[in-house]
Order: C-alpha cells, then structure tokens, then sequence
C-alpha cells in the first residue's frame, strides 16, 4: 500500500460506539471471508482493530455473521498484475478487495473480474449511505457498477499557514470564503502578496504556494472550473481537454510559475512545515502532518480549491481523480450482498450496525486539530462535496504523468501540446466505452 493511503488510514483514529444487539441477516457457517487491502492495524473509519475494543468489534462481527475474518497483506490493491495473476493461477486473494481507481480498478473491472453489484445494492441500500458515497460515478465502470465504499472521502485541498498570513497582514481566506470571493483571482493575488525576498540577497525565499508533481492538482482545479479531459454528452465520452475551460486552468497554473513566479513545483514539501510557504496544494491528509508539532510549529487550517470563471465561488468544491474503492472479486463464492453487509458492519460503514455516520467520525476526528469552527466547516464540505474528476490516469490516458508534466515546461504550446493526444485519448475512449 502506497504512503498515501497507509498516512490516510492511520490518520483516521477516533473512539467510537457501536450497536450490534441483533442478529445479522446473513449466516456464513462459520466459514472464513479475506479482506485483502487493508491490515490489523489500519484504522479505517476511525477504528483501530488492533486495541481492545477493537478487537472487541472484529469478535462481535464475526459472531454476529458467523464468520472468522482474515485480511490479507499484499499490494494487489494497486499491482492489477498481481490480482490478475492471483485469479489466473486459481488463487484469489480475496472476497473483498479495495482497488485504487488510478492504477488498478479500471484495468481489473475491464478485464470482467469483479462482479457487477447494480442488482444487489438497491436505492434504498445507498440512501442510507452518506452522502459522499451516495455520488454512484465514483463506482462506476462504464454502465456497472463495481464498488460499494470508498477510502480517501474527501477531496484535493489547500492548507494555508496562518500564522503566515497573520505575520504579513494577509487577509483571513475563511473571511473571503464568506463573502463569496474565493476565486482564482483572489487566490493569486495572495500568492504575489506572500512572495518575497525576505534577506535582501535579491533572491526569493517566500512563496506563495508549493505542490508537487501538480497533475492532480490541475484536476482539481479544472473540476472548480467545470472543465475534464472528457464529458459525456449524447450518451458518448468526449474528450474536453482541448475546451476553453481546461486550458484556461492550464493557463492559470502555468501563470502562478512562469509569470508570478508564486508556485513552486517541488518534492522538498518541509520547506512549508518551515514556514517560507503561505499554502500548499495537496490531500486532506496532510493534517497527519500539520497538526504535529514535531513537523510544523505554525498554525494550518484548510481550504477547497477555489472557483475558476466558470465554477461557484459560494460552494466548496471538493474533487478527487484517485480514490480507492472496496470492489467484490468474481471469484468469490459468498452471496455479494452478504458481504457488502459484512464489510459495512465491520468498517462502521452504514447506518444498520452503529450509531455514528462515519463522514460525522472523519469531521470529528478532524476537530481536535482546528482553531477555527470554519477549519470544520471547509472539512465537511471537501466530504460532503466530494466529487470524481475523471480520466485522469493511465488506463484512459497513456503516459498521463509525463503529459501533464510538460505544462510545467516553461516553452511548452498548451494547445498544441493538447492537439497531439486528442485523437490518441478519444481512440482510447471509444475503445473503452465500445463507443
């Protein structure tokens, strides 16, 4: 598992109170069902299997299904090889699977390994999910529908150093956020007022934001322009990135490096825990680091990406390229619905077997870090809003990386640079959707 999901998983750590005084609807005589993607001491919807209440949970589980529960440990989550080569050999790793969306679950759900769950979770099933995982696009595989729950529920986001804005007489982003201000046009401006020479050497030692390799960043910030690399329309995916609204993102972006010469593109992320940062561009997760002192003094906060000229600067936008989805592999023989009902009372997933909703656990687990009731605020929102923005990775788009990577080339031709995989990436899309 990737560094990204193993901080996300720990980071979820928050009591919690369940209620299992009924038997389950479901019997799996004393059978052993395998959970591959997740481990003993991940702490997933703010619980911690490896304490004793934890434990406590796994034992009234599996005496409630009657069922002995085992997780598997192997990268199969993100290697399609490997689970591909684990069902071709007759060995599947196993009943529930949790896929990344960028690197294995479109290659596996194409290859018809994962069984369709469209006739198995009703609507009245997901209206008694919360409402991120109510967004069926973030499940879906053309027409089918494959996952049933998501880690990583919240979307790409920025944190902003408040301390850093307070120190040079900045104003408080919440405050613009409120007035419905929190645009690209606000947003640069306080990037060129953090941007500075603070030696007097004449070299620029303060920025306004840092991201790293930014592709998925730019993803965000086309979901809050309303642009994608593809739309549908008429029934058919399209690709879009060539549209006004994805290149003037593109333009944005490249303007914050090339012309403020606000942005900076680097991996030296502890230059923002250092304080010559007034932002980051990055994932929620990051407050696994902020709010340890052992890795940042300064007071952070969070913030959406903000509206282009074509989104809504009075709503939180909150987008994701990349999520991971728990999928059911074709090779399993229990019924489908019985572990989907398994993994929910387990992961404190749905609404039938505890009393707290797990997106109300994330925002409170978020609380004990935030200075500032709209710190909570902005949080539930990039939950709430939660939405996918599409295409971007591999399978869709060949060498996606190392496309995105040339629009932070300072001679790169945007247009032309987009014109030379269009017809390359709308082949691929109508290979894919049999369009």
């Amino acid at each position: 598992m990737n560094k990204k999901v193993a901080i996300l998983f720990v980071s979820f750590a928050l009591m919690f109170a369940v209620s299992i005084g009924f038997a389950a609807p479901y019997d799996f005589g004393g059978q052993t069902v395998r959970i591959s993607g997740s481990f003993m001491d991940a702490q997933t919807f703010g619980i911690n299997f490896e304490d004793a209440r934890g434990l406590g949970h796994i034992e009234d589980v599996e005496e409630m299904f009657n069922v002995k529960i085992e997780w598997v440990n192997d990268n199969s989550s993100y290697v399609p090889e490997t689970f591909i080569g684990n069902i071709l050999a007759g060995d599947p790793v196993a009943d529930i699977q949790l896929l990344c969306r960028e690197r294995a679950f479109y290659q596996i759900a194409s290859e018809g390994l994962l069984l369709p769950l469209n006739d198995v979770l009703d609507d009245e099933y997901w209206a008694n999910k919360p409402e991120p995982y109510q967004a069926l696009e973030h499940f879906m595989f053309k027409d089918q529908l494959y996952g049933f729950s998501l880690v990583d529920a919240e979307g790409w986001a920025i944190f902003w150093n408040k301390d850093f804005f307070e120190r040079e007489g900045m104003p408080n982003p919440y405050d613009l956020m409120e007035q419905g201000e929190w645009t690209w046009e606000t947003l640069r401006e306080l990037g060129r007022m953090a941007t500075k020479d603070t030696s007097g050497d004449g070299e620029i030692d303060q920025w306004g934001f840092y991201c790293d390799d930014g592709f998925e960043q730019i993803a965000a910030m086309m979901g809050a322009n309303n642009a994608a690399i593809g739309k549908l329309r008429d029934g058919k995916v399209v690709f879009t990135l060539d549209e006004p609204e994805a290149i003037e993102t593109i333009e944005f972006f490249r303007s914050l490096i090339f012309e403020d010469k606000t942005l900076r593109i680097t991996d030296n992320f502890f230059d923002f825990f250092g304080g010559n940062y007034a932002m980051v561009l990055t994932h929620p997760w990051w407050f696994f680091y902020t709010a340890d002192p052992e890795w940042m003094q300064d007071d952070t906060a969070i913030l959406p990406y903000p509206a282009g000229p074509n989104g809504d600067p009075t709503t939180i936008a909150s987008y994701s390229s990349a999520n991971w989805n728990w999928c059911i592999p074709i090779t399993t023989k229990y019924d489908p619905r019985a572990l989907v009902e398994l993994f929910d009372a387990l992961y404190m997933a749905s609404y039938d077997y505890v009393i707290e909703d797990p997106a109300d656990r994330l925002v409170g687990q978020y609380a004990q870090w935030v200075t500032d009731r709209r710190d909570l605020e902005t949080y539930e929102g990039l939950i709430s809003n939660l939405r996918l923005a599409p295409y971007f990775n591999d399978y869709f788009f060949p060498d996606f990386q190392e496309f995105f990577r040339e629009f932070f080339k300072e001679d790169t031709n945007v247009e032309a640079h987009i014109a030379s995989v269009k017809a390359l990436v709308q082949e691929r899309f109508d290979e894919i959707f049999d369009q």
